[in-house]
């Protein structure tokens, strides 16, 4: 990648002409070492791992930034959050290195399946192999991944600085630690759509069936006919959650935190906001219609408790935040009532495919099941133990693959799905109101 025979360093004419030898796809890349003499994969040391549709221009774009960042002796710690950011981790491992460091590109068109064995995308197997990475401790110091690796890893990170290479005296990966004592089960699904019901068999509809659960739990506080009360916040209308699932957020979350910070083992919560059909007395995993899969991890990557957890963690009555199903401007029922009333567009796909034109009254009833990630209590969906930042992305592929029309997230799921090429629609709630009066 780097020719540094120069007093100025440019990229290595087989870079160059590697980088520009392709057009636009879909593809996977890795930036990695190697330990010499390199005998097999595991010679390969992996140090970034990324996704593009345009490899010539996001190669160029690493050199570019990587060669700004030499030599890292002349780094200096501004003391502001990201300051050790990972163009200056992939510095400090290419100079601490006697290896070169190399790209590997691949089209992901040409893969027939990805590492657990099914067919792939390139923006869900950038997050399967970036947490395959992370679960092998002998690379946790020279891999520079900042996304799909937990907060707490750029979080400690950008506390040590360039020493993070060394790896001396440094914390143990708590991930893999954990994940090495978890049990392997394995899967027979012959589809991805298959592997998402399983799951949901063995979470969702387990804890539906469990007597001792409340759910499924309604995301709001409704009427008969599904429309949603508000409350106010400020000077602004939010719609109201129920208080089962405020009552729910705070019992899962306070199994990740504590008055003093996070709690060790449980690093988050993850969730699913669903829909079940009308008049389904024991639901199915095929009658759970997943509309939105996330995360909200307890570790901040700039400050150890994260902000979506201090009024948990702090017992406090305010719900701005609220692990981020809070009321705030940032946060998802905040947005949504920005939208749903006519302040801003944000969550405008959410709106539009959860509400009835111009009202707050909802389509369908809407539920979310939200559990403090426990990987000994809930599986990873191909078999294998999975960490809360790893399990979303690989959750959000298969949900995909099973709900692509209903399926509302954005990220981590192909640039044409549905959710990023639909043109959404939703009137506001106030705009409907105002030209109702308009007629009269």
């Amino acid at each position: 990648m780097v020719d540094d025979t120069d007093s100025e360093l440019s990229m290595t004419e087989e870079y160059d002409s590697y980088r520009l030898g392709r057009g636009s796809g879909d593809y996977l890349y890795m930036l990695y070492l190697l330990d010499e003499p390199a005998e097999g994969p595991s010679d390969v040391i992996p140090v970034y791992i990324g996704e593009t549709s345009n490899v010539a221009s996001r190669l160029l774009n690493h050199f570019r930034k990587l060669r700004d960042a030499l030599p890292i002796s002349e780094w200096e710690d501004d003391g502001s959050w990201g300051s050790y950011g990972k163009y200056d981790h992939i510095a400090t491992v290419y100079e601490k290195s006697a290896s070169q460091l190399y790209a590997w590109v691949v089209n992901v068109d040409d893969l027939e399946v990805g590492p657990y064995g099914y067919p792939t995308y390139r923006h869900e197997l950038e997050g399967k192999m970036v947490g395959l990475v992370h679960s092998i401790p002998r690379f946790d110091h020279v891999f520079a991944n900042r996304d799909f690796v937990p907060n707490r890893v750029p979080h400690e990170m950008g506390k040590v600085g360039p020493d993070w290479v060394d790896g001396d005296n440094l914390p143990p990966n708590e991930e893999a630690q954990r994940l090495a004592d978890c049990s392997i089960d394995s899967v027979s699904a012959e589809r991805k759509s298959d592997l998402w019901h399983d799951w949901v068999e063995d979470t969702i509809c387990r804890d539906i069936d469990d007597s001792d659960e409340a759910d499924p739990i309604p995301l709001f506080e409704t009427d008969g006919n599904l429309t949603v009360e508000t409350k106010t916040a400020g000077s602004s209308t939010v719609l109201k959650r129920s208080d089962a699932i405020d009552e729910r957020i705070r019992r899962e979350g306070k199994q990740c935190v504590h008055s003093n910070g996070v709690r060790d083992g449980e690093s988050g919560l993850l969730y699913v906001l669903y829909q079940i059909p009308s008049n389904t007395e024991q639901p199915s995993p095929s009658d759970i219609v997943p509309r939105y899969i996330g995360k909200a991890e307890a570790y901040g990557k700039k400050n150890e408790l994260s902000a979506n957890f201090e009024e948990i963690a702090k017992d406090r009555g305010a719900t701005r935040s609220f692990a981020r199903w809070g009321d705030g401007s940032y946060w998802h029922v905040g947005e949504l009532s920005e939208t749903v009333f006519g302040e801003t567009s944000k969550k405008l796909s959410w709106a539009s495919e959860l509400f009835e034109e111009g009202t707050q009254t909802l389509k369908e009833q809407t539920y979310l099941w939200i559990r403090a990630w426990d990987s000994d209590t809930y599986p990873g969906p191909y078999g294998y133990p999975a960490y809360l930042a790893e399990v979303e992305p690989l959750l959000v592929g298969l949900a995909y693959e099973a709900y692509p029309e209903q399926l509302l997230n954005h990220n981590e799921v192909p640039d044409h799905a549905p959710a990023n090429s639909r043109d959404f629609e939703f009137q506001p709630v106030e705009a409907r109101s105002a030209e109702t009066l308009d007629q009269v």
